[in-house]
């Protein structure tokens, strides 16, 4: 799998549950899929995990809810990317089941899994042709970085409910800046 696989493949799911208003339901996305959505304070930086057991009869997004809302709605997003594109990491303690962890160093670029899940994430919470029509509509469809757009780029992402930074990210992926 590769960035573009992963960005189609959330492409594939928001079309397949005709999701057409914003912002993405992520928690609607994970009970669509069978996938109990939790949240709990996690100690250090980790922001979420995937458990699922053998025969993917019970998956679990755990969310830390320390953390913002934004960054709540890309973790359950990153790990639906998980559950959708990796077949996560085997750990045994009274029986078999699968891991995939969401940490400081997911946003690093180390792991291609982790990559991928961010790539699959950023696409499903901002949708290209979404994000194309909310630029459109805000910034008469011309970015000038030079030129101070912040409260503009501040609506754009409090609509889509993600971050700034994940915002200039993404935009920057679909090579609109």
């Amino acid at each position: 799998m590769n960035i573009s696989k992963a960005e189609k493949r959330a492409e594939q799911l928001l079309n397949k549950l005709n999701i057409q208003e914003l912002p993405i339901p992520v928690e609607e996305i994970a009970k669509n899929l069978d996938i109990h959505v939790q949240y709990q304070p996690f100690e250090g930086e980790l922001s979420g995990l995937l458990f699922r057991n053998e025969d993917e009869s019970e998956v679990i997004i755990g969310v830390n809810s320390s953390h913002s809302l934004n960054r709540q709605r890309f973790t359950i997003a990153h790990e639906l990317g998980h559950f959708l594109l990796h077949k996560g990491n085997e750990m045994h303690v009274d029986r078999g089941f699968k891991l995939n962890f969401r940490d400081e160093n997911s946003s690093k670029a180390i792991n291609h899994e982790e990559v991928e899940a961010n790539a699959f994430a950023a696409a499903l919470l901002m949708p290209k042709q979404f994000l194309i029509e909310a630029i459109q509509e805000k910034l008469d469809g011309e970015i000038d970085l030079l030129n101070n757009e912040s409260k503009q780029f501040t609506e754009i992402a409090e609509q889509f409910k993600v971050s700034q930074q994940a915002l200039f990210i993404r935009l920057g992926k679909i090579g609109v800046i």
